[in-house]
């Protein structure tokens, strides 16, 4: 596994640290940043994904349906954490995001591949594709909660891009449409764009500093997700009886730690983004142990 450190982990940890050191060198203004990600480049970035992932329509279905069952079911503990915790609206709606929001495209594909070779690669991009339409729907309008009524969080993804570049994907893909290179060259560029400034992102927002109170959510958003993850998947996959290799791989992804585009969410909707920041980075060193255990175990 120190390929996986070396190629997946340390990369990374590299592009987080070039933004932690320009924000030491010079006063970077973040709010401005996170709106470019939110609004232009995770739009493209979840476009693409969707019109280019080829589909089989029955392994698709049950990958889609295992990802959002993990879904509600992580949202679950992690609302009984909160309750136990008395957490107020903000940090309820940031410790969610920690524990439901998993890394499926820059750590997920590659060990994906790794672990599991080209079949392994197959199910985590479908898989990828079911959680950029939970982070356009359902992770918006746990994000909005933080500053918002449950009314009004329920439209929360209709004023947003994410859900219609979902749909227009999804429009793509299926209808096999060629875009014009106009607009082709303009999302490449942007969706390339979209995990680095991501990361450039998450090294600001660690150089603001943690707040020492948030420690215990931080070390129960970790075990949730790095530890509750796949043990909830694996009653997931029971449940819609999915075996075999498949099974493996998707254990394996749902141990995934939590996703850097949650700093986004976060930023955008004051949902405790320090908080949110310290977790993502936790939970991304924590993995480097964790999914080695995991894979070893797996493949044992």
């Amino acid at each position: 596994m120190l390929s996986v450190f070396v190629e997946v982990i340390l990369p990374v940890v590299v592009m987080a640290s070039v933004g932690g050191a320009i924000g030491r060198w010079r006063r970077v203004v973040l709010e401005p940043i996170s709106t470019l990600v939110f609004y232009v480049l995770s739009p493209a970035l979840i476009f693409r994904a969707m019109a280019e992932t080829e589909l089989d329509l029955d392994l698709s279905l049950r990958i889609v349906a295992a990802a959002w069952l993990l879904f509600f079911a992580a949202w679950g503990a992690s609302a009984l954490w909160s309750s136990l915790m008395r957490h107020d609206a903000p940090q309820r709606a940031g410790f969610a995001l920690s524990v439901t929001a998993l890394n499926a495209g820059n750590m997920g594909l590659p060990i994906a591949l790794l672990a599991f070779g080209d079949d392994g690669l197959a199910v985590a991009v479908l898989f990828l594709v079911a959680n950029a339409a939970l982070n356009s729907t359902a992770n918006v309008f746990i994000a909005s909660l933080a500053g918002a009524d449950a009314r009004r969080a329920l439209t929360a993804p209709l004023r947003y891009p994410m859900l219609y570049a979902t749909v227009a994907g999804l429009v793509v893909n299926a209808t096999e449409a060629t875009l014009p290179v106009a607009l082709d060259t303009p999302i490449d560029a942007f969706a390339d764009a979209a995990i680095p400034t991501m990361l450039v992102v998450l090294g600001l927002q660690l150089l603001r500093g943690v707040e020492r109170a948030a420690l215990r959510d931080v070390a129960a958003s970790a075990a949730l997700r790095l530890g509750g993850g796949p043990l909830l998947m694996w009653g997931v996959t029971l449940l819609l009886g999915i075996g075999g290799a498949t099974q493996q791989t998707l254990i394996v992804l749902a141990a995934m730690p939590t996703a850097v585009f949650t700093t986004i969410l976060a930023t955008e909707f004051a949902a405790r983004p320090r908080f949110v920041t310290l977790a993502v980075a936790a939970s991304t060193f924590g993995s480097v142990a964790s999914l080695t255990v995991l894979i070893t175990a797996i493949q044992a």
